[in-house]
């Protein structure tokens, strides 16, 4: 029975151990609108460095990796990875074809 609960606790915790990466936001019309080459530049710089750090943090072994596998044999953490590098890649995309509508191409 203590072996019953003990395994028990173990997988409650690995379930708790998915990585949580954050979320990149799409554009809002109100950015779009208001944004300036200057601020385009300076979030693409941004959005980068977010992308970055999620992959190096996918790569990176630790506690929450282990007990996440435990858990769920990793299937979460891929997902929120795949969920945070979609939201970066997106951003971009938005952010890099907004720099292209406002023609800042000779300021970048």
């Amino acid at each position: 029975m203590k072996r019953l609960i003990a395994v028990g606790m173990c997988l409650l915790a690995a379930a708790c151990a998915t990585q949580r990466f954050g979320r990149a936001t799409p554009l809002s019309e109100t950015e779009k609108q208001e944004f300036t080459c200057k601020d385009i530049k300076l979030d693409i710089a941004r959005t980068q460095e977010f992308l970055m750090n999620v992959k190096m943090s996918r790569h990176d072994t630790n506690g929450a990796h282990v007990l996440g596998f435990l858990g769920d044999f990793g299937i979460g953490n891929v997902m929120e990875g795949d969920a945070a590098e979609l939201s970066g890649e997106t951003r971009l995309k938005q952010l890099q074809d907004l720099k292209a509508q406002k023609q800042c191409e000779s300021e970048a």
